[in-house]
């Protein structure tokens, strides 16, 4: 017969491993539960990541934009120069105008970028050189006038609401399109990654010594971008949608 003592010792035991059982059923039971919140919570999340993505950013592929652009040397403009191809949609007819009407996704929003442009009129554009046909090879560090060059690239544009104004006719916007051109960016380097922003806007892309001002684009170039726009806009933008 058991002694008192073992009979207790045998019962702690026996509670001791329903204890475990319990404990290890209840773990297993509640894994599956938590894998279940983890998958819920990363669904959610990447819904929540697709509806505050930002719209799309123009130009979009049925956008057709004008920008004029000048190459300019020193003290004097290079002629318009005509695309040596245009696998994209952004290129020039040899009339000083940067004509943005992408084919592709590769050449609209965030995409259209002046290196498309350089691509087609097959140039190239670095803190070095400006170099390409028509062109020759223009370096920075080269004399002005006795000064030494540098390679920079400048971006105009019309005030807000300006192209958009009815109560300016397309004559009035083309004869004080210089005088409302606004300077809104230079840059110094990297001009492959510069962004075609909107319809409209001017580029000069300059090699002057350091100190110099860039000039807009002549005025013919200027009043050629506007008229060209007239009616074909579609998107505003970067920030518009389709």
């Amino acid at each position: 017969m058991a002694k008192p003592s073992s009979s207790k010792k045998v019962q702690r035991a026996a509670q001791a491993a329903a204890a475990s059982r319990g404990h290890r059923e209840r773990r297993e039971r509640g894994f599956p539960l938590v894998l279940g919140l983890v998958m819920i919570l990363g669904v959610t999340m990447v819904m929540f990541a697709r509806a505050s993505r930002a719209p799309a950013i123009a130009p979009f592929t049925d956008d057709h934009w004008h920008a004029a652009y000048g190459i300019y040397d020193c003290n004097r403009f290079i002629d318009p120069l005509l695309s040596q191809s245009d696998p994209d949609g952004i290129h020039s007819h040899q009339d000083g105008v940067i004509h943005i009407h992408p084919w592709n996704s590769s050449s609209t929003g965030a995409d259209a970028r002046l290196q498309v442009f350089f691509e087609a009129m097959g140039i190239r554009v670095s803190d070095d050189e400006i170099s390409g046909p028509g062109i020759g090879v223009l370096e920075a560090g080269s004399d002005c006038n006795g000064e030494p060059t540098v390679i920079r690239v400048a971006r105009w544009a019309l005030p807000e609401g300006v192209a958009d104004d009815e109560e300016m006719s397309l004559q009035e916007l083309q004869e004080q399109v210089s005088e409302l051109m606004e300077l809104t960016e230079e840059y110094v380097d990297d001009f492959d990654n510069v962004r075609l922003l909107e319809d409209g806007e001017a580029f000069t892309i300059a090699r002057i010594p350091a100190d110099a001002d860039i000039p807009q684009p002549p005025i013919d170039r200027l009043e050629s971008s506007i008229a060209s726009s007239a009616g074909n806009r579609l998107s505003s933008g970067p920030t518009a949608t389709n």
